[in-house]
């Protein structure tokens, strides 16, 4: 089942009290969507999940939390649950920052100031594991990293670049499978692959230093 055929479960972590509230509107009103849990900060989260209440499709995270951040946030998920995609949503657009959120394997990158559907299609992306940044956002990664790696194909295989290209184009997997005619685990085993090679940890990662390094 496809993300645009289910309920996309989202949990928001914002300690802004009148974007949470518009956050928790628009999700409210988006077919497809639902958000089961709003938390004001890492730690609150972190309660809740050991509650044992049931993980999300996606996480919706600030950066600039009370207590610990979100960059941290981001982490704590990727150790405890690698397969739940985080997006940071955040007024910082400081490349740093970016770099940062990256690093600890955000799967998107979204301004607070983006459009409705711009948000909506990042948590769709996630969901189905793609990956999505505000267009701001997107100009200065490639131009933070434009001069940090040599052109490379990190050893690639000519399948691999299939796959890797259209992550780029932003494809879930599912839709990638489709298009190169191969199972969902295959894909899998060769983004385990690509992400080894690339000495990454999530699409997003991938994508931009395969950009970056001019092999997409």
């Amino acid at each position: 089942m496809s993300s645009d055929d289910r309920n996309i479960r989202v949990w928001l972590v914002e300690d802004d009290r009148e974007y949470r509230d518009t956050a928790l509107y628009i999700l409210g009103n988006t077919t497809g969507i639902s958000c089961e849990a709003t938390f004001h900060s890492v730690e609150q989260m972190v309660t809740g999940w050991s509650e044992g209440r049931k993980t999300p499709d996606v996480i919706l995270m600030d950066v600039g939390l009370p207590g610990q951040t979100g960059l941290e946030g981001a982490r704590w998920v990727k150790a405890h649950a690698p397969q739940t995609p985080v997006v940071m949503l955040t007024i910082q657009d400081s490349a740093d920052v970016i770099y940062s959120a990256l690093r600890a394997g955000a799967s998107g990158y979204i301004l607070k100031d983006t459009p409705i559907d711009k948000l909506v299609a990042a948590i769709r992306a996630a969901a189905a594991g793609g990956t999505l940044m505000s267009a701001p956002v997107a100009t200065k990664v490639l131009g933070f990293f434009s001069s940090q790696d040599s052109r490379s194909d990190f050893g690639l295989t000519d399948r691999e670049l299939e796959v890797l290209t259209l992550m780029a184009e932003g494809l879930p997997h599912a839709q990638i499978a489709e298009r190169l005619y191969l199972s969902g685990h295959t894909v899998e085993n060769h983004l385990r692959s690509i992400y080894r090679k690339l000495h990454v940890s999530s699409g997003l990662q991938a994508v931009v230093k395969a950009m970056r390094s001019g092999i997409v």
